[in-house]
């Protein structure tokens, strides 16, 4: 989720008008429309988080603990809403991402005591290089588009579709190149997932 945020906020106009911008839906619903899947985008990472955790605790046979957070998140969900109104729509978007976040902190807190403790070094070591990597691709995949974007003229949807390609592929190949040189255990489990299904 980390590198795919990272592109969505990246490319997110691009990926709105290629989408969306036609006919009625202008540059202005655009911008806006980009705006809020940034913050999906900034979201996608704890969204992810909390499902993995909460099946952890049905897989150990424990269902109340999500349960009992889920309930106060109910609370939590309104709270963040009345405060982030102000914002806009962009402000509820966020207020279900602080939400997520608070449950993704509860539900970690609470497998750390149920198991007697969890790798946070390894974790913190892992999640950080993650998202450097996947903050310059990001930047590299933005860069492509800029670069595409200015020396491209007559900009139409088959042309948006072309640069909007390009961008993300060249993002992701930068995030597979940089990835692979950290050799972290994550990565490596997941590329060997691979090459057996693939083998199969």
């Amino acid at each position: 989720m980390l590198p795919l945020s990272a592109l969505m906020i990246a490319l997110s106009t691009s990926v709105v008008q290629v989408v969306y911008q036609r006919g009625a839906f202008q540059t202005q619903a655009s911008q806006l429309v980009a705006t809020v899947l940034i913050a999906y985008a900034i979201g996608m990472f704890v969204y992810l988080s909390r499902d993995v955790l909460v099946r952890v605790f049905y897989a150990l046979g424990d269902s109340d603990t999500p349960f009992k957070i889920s309930l106060v998140n109910i609370f939590l969900n309104a709270l963040f809403d009345y405060l982030l109104l102000p914002f806009g729509v962009q402000g509820l978007v966020l207020a279900t991402v602080s939400v997520n976040v608070v449950s993704v902190i509860a539900l970690t807190y609470f497998l750390n005591q149920r198991l007697g403790g969890l790798p946070w070094r390894s974790w913190a070591a892992s999640i950080c290089g993650l998202t450097l990597i996947s903050i310059l691709s990001g930047v590299t995949s933005w860069g492509v588009l800029t670069a595409l974007q200015n020396g491209w003229s007559a900009p139409n949807f088959l042309t948006q579709a072309v640069q909007l390609g390009l961008a993300g592929a060249s993002g992701l190949l930068a995030f597979g190149l940089m990835v692979s040189q950290f050799k972290l255990p994550e990565v490596e489990m997941f590329t060997q997932q691979i090459r057996r299904r693939l083998g199969q």
